[in-house]
């Protein structure tokens, strides 16, 4: 095939669709509409539309870290937009390759020096501000330079550590035809394996790490919860099972037990995550696990309450496109928010969810959950709100300011 003139932002889709992405995670608007036609013309890619930046940021995140490709990023430079850079910092720190793409309206001649009083709109400049927390941060202002600055984005993203790039493209530019080559490059090579787990290099992407609560003598606090969820989530079941949790976990069978079959639990954590990362983080792993056929599979969410409303919208997105995973809540009597009661907000999404007031009714709850999370294909809920399981991350007695400390 000879030379071709085609849009540049088609240029890089196709590049996108080459490195092995099948879904883009992002926030809609206007600027991002030359790249969302050229995903419907080359077709193979879809698009996940996210609450906010940061939860798409999260959604790709854990794509990446099941599939140990890149994920792909895709947010309009709004004022939202800053929000990316949460999920850009926690990809950073776990060392997970992103390709984030930020929109933006027009290219447009420096600003004149006026006093911010008087300045009329401007979006952030992402450029400047994801330069501290992303591998490379770039500003498209050739068309030409599109399809070399994707096909470089992805292999910055792998290479070495990995981590997450960002690039800029004005939206009068990203349509701009151009001349491309007789055909794509190949591919850079998938990374080894993006993920820190435990603080040292996973072997693999989806490595198979052990599921676990750590000791509790005085059989008080959520230790109770997570060991019994370890012997639950760890045996009874043939498919695989990924758990989506910052929560201290460790071996949960007993010296020679083993999963029925040729099940395999995997363990997503997190680093340095901010509050909420966990539901996005599980969008994206369901997603990745469905695309290459694996809906057997189920991913389970066990988080703790303070942080879980923070991103707690972007269940509506799982409802919307069918991403069903089972959410375990750690809360209790003592350290609840008496603002928001997470069942009804689980409801209000389109989502079903239950309280857990007895710690016998835990596991009748799970297996529930996990039941209406396959015959809905939408998250469902379950909130432990037994008195054992009060305090479920670090002992701090319930008062309104830790009640609302969410980032503690």
């Amino acid at each position: 095939m000879g030379a071709r003139r085609i849009p540049a932002v088609q240029a890089a889709v196709e590049i996108m669709k080459d490195e092995g992405a099948d879904t883009v995670f992002g926030c809609p608007g206007a600027a991002l509409l030359p790249l969302y036609a050229a995903m419907e013309r080359t077709g193979g890619i879809a698009h996940l539309s996210a609450g906010h930046a940061e939860g798409a940021a999260h959604m790709a995140d854990g794509w990446a870290r099941t599939t140990g490709r890149a994920g792909v990023v895709a947010v309009a430079a709004e004022p939202g937009a800053v929000r990316l850079l949460s999920g850009l910092y926690a990809a950073r720190q776990d060392a997970v390759p992103l390709v984030c793409v930020t929109g933006r309206e027009a290219s447009a001649p420096p600003a004149p020096a006026i006093p911010l009083r008087h300045a009329g709109y401007r979006p952030p400049d992402l450029v400047r501000l994801a330069g501290a927390v992303a591998k490379r941060a770039e500003r498209i202002e050739d068309p030409a330079r599109i399809p070399g600055a994707f096909r470089e984005a992805f292999r910055i993203a792998r290479e070495g550590r990995p981590g997450p790039v960002l690039i800029d493209i004005p939206a009068d530019l990203a349509g701009v035809e151009i001349v491309c080559g007789p055909g794509p490059v190949a591919p850079s090579a998938p990374g080894a394996g993006p993920a820190l787990v435990d603080g040292v290099w996973s072997p693999a992407p989806g490595a198979v790490l052990p599921l676990s609560a750590p000791a509790d003598p005085a059989g008080t606090g959520a230790h109770w919860a997570l060991a019994e969820l370890a012997e639950l989530l760890g045996g009874g079941s043939s498919a695989d099972t990924y758990v989506v949790s910052g929560l201290p976990e460790a071996s949960a069978s007993r010296p020679g037990a083993s999963c029925p079959g040729t099940a395999r639990r995997h363990r997503v954590p997190r680093r340095n995550g901010p509050p909420g990362w966990e539901v996005p983080t599980a969008i994206g792993v369901r997603k990745a696990l469905d695309s290459r056929g694996e809906r057997a599979a189920e991913v389970v969410v066990v988080v703790d309450g303070r942080g879980f409303p923070l991103t707690a919208g972007e269940l509506a997105a799982a409802a919307q496109y069918e991403v069903p995973f089972v959410v375990v809540l750690l809360g209790g009597a003592e350290g609840a928010d008496p603002f928001t009661d997470p069942v009804k907000l689980a409801e209000a999404y389109g989502c079903a969810g239950r309280d857990v007031l007895d710690p016998a009714d835990l596991r009748s709850a799970v297996e529930w959950a996990r039941k209406e999370a396959v015959s809905t294909r939408r998250p469902v809920l379950v909130e432990v709100r037994a008195e054992r399981a009060a305090d479920a991350y670090d002992g701090l007695p319930a008062d309104p300011v830790h009640t609302r400390a969410y980032g503690t």
